[in-house]
């Protein structure tokens, strides 16, 4: 209370702070969060550089958790010690401009999860059981305070750290050494927190959903259970083309649950050439068409001939509905004027 009393205006930002990111932190469908302007938030990231450690202490535990009203107070882990050093290790001054700001937090943030993978890989290795042991717990507490802080300041540069901790987490045999239940754990919340980073900003993601070698893309897949952002679904509607069906499947069920129209191609390229796959894609083509069924129907006309150095895909424009019974997303070639009177059509 004392030390508080010091500095009221930093704790009340710090508070303030906290609150932004834990909305912010809900919101896993919305615009990513706007922390490198400036804001609540990056107020709050100032002060992991104030000369009073009891206040960096508790701005960096700001990130990891807590609201408004109540700070985050962990029961183990070291997330404040060992983040607060890797923040100095990056600028040991605060940088002016709140998005430099962002950036050393976010490259802080992307160190201590290859550490935190690197701990554990080596904890596996070794031949004494730490299971019951503080360093253990502490461990893995410290990389669930990271990875909730990665998903709560929605640090996309962090993601590639992130897919290597799942191809870590996806090697590690279950032996007595490791828990197979909190490897599982902290493999699902890794996915939960880069199915949180806006899907433009995580190409080594999409890239590792697309890699060679089938235990890399499968190391990644817990994540697709996860994402709600419409913004990934020309993603994964390209990812999903020749995926083999223990991966494929995931990826229509994504795609299904989104519930946009865009997904249908690569949907029906799969139906006709998987016979295995075709039943789900099917169904999630129906389920998409069915929850599309309300919206505004539009029909395309696209002209035989294009003019030169204009795309196809800039001539197509809506022309009024015609009929009830028609398809929402139905796209006509017009192939001349005689045709298009022929056909009946506007």
């Amino acid at each position: 209370m004392h030390r508080r009393r010091q500095h009221p205006q930093a704790w009340e930002e710090i508070a303030v702070g906290r609150g932004a990111l834990a909305r912010h932190g809900a919101d896993t469908v919305g615009e990513a969060l706007r922390i490198r302007e400036e804001g609540p938030a990056a107020r709050l990231l100032a002060h992991l550089w104030h000369e009073d450690l009891a206040v960096r202490r508790a701005a960096a535990l700001a990130l990891p958790g807590g609201d408004h009203q109540i700070a985050y107070a962990p029961n183990y882990g070291h997330f404040a010690g060992v983040f607060l050093r890797a923040v100095a290790s990056h600028s040991h001054r605060a940088p002016e401009g709140a998005a430099d700001r962002y950036a050393t937090v976010a490259r802080s943030l992307g160190a201590l999860l290859e550490q935190n993978a690197s701990d554990i890989r080596a904890m596996s290795n070794m031949s004494y059981s730490f299971l019951s042991s503080a360093l253990y717990v502490a461990l893995f507490a410290t990389c669930r305070d990271t990875l909730e802080a990665v998903r709560r300041l929605r640090a996309s540069s962090a993601h590639p750290e992130l897919c290597r901790l799942l191809w870590s987490l996806s090697r590690l045999s279950l032996s007595t050494r490791i828990n197979g239940a909190d490897v599982d754990a902290l493999g699902q919340m890794a996915a939960r927190t880069l199915a949180a980073l806006p899907p433009d900003e995580v190409p080594e993601f999409w890239r590792s959903l697309m890699h060679p070698s089938p235990p890399r893309r499968m190391a990644v897949a817990p994540v697709l259970a996860h994402l709600e952002d419409r913004r990934a679904v020309p993603y994964l509607a390209k990812a999903l083309l020749g995926q083999p069906p223990n991966l494929a499947q995931p990826l229509i069920a994504a795609l299904r649950r989104m519930e946009d129209l865009r997904a249908v191609p690569a949907l029906a390229e799969t139906a006709r050439s998987s016979p295995l796959l075709r039943g789900p894609a099917r169904a999630a083509i129906a389920a998409i068409e069915r929850a599309n069924a309300g919206s505004p129907p539009r029909t395309l006309l696209r002209p035989a001939e294009t003019r030169a150095g204009l795309p196809v895909e800039q001539m197509l424009r809506p022309v009024p509905h015609a009929g009830a019974q028609e398809s929402p997303a139905l796209l006509l070639r017009v192939e001349n004027e005689r045709e298009k009177e022929g056909a009946g059509r506007p």
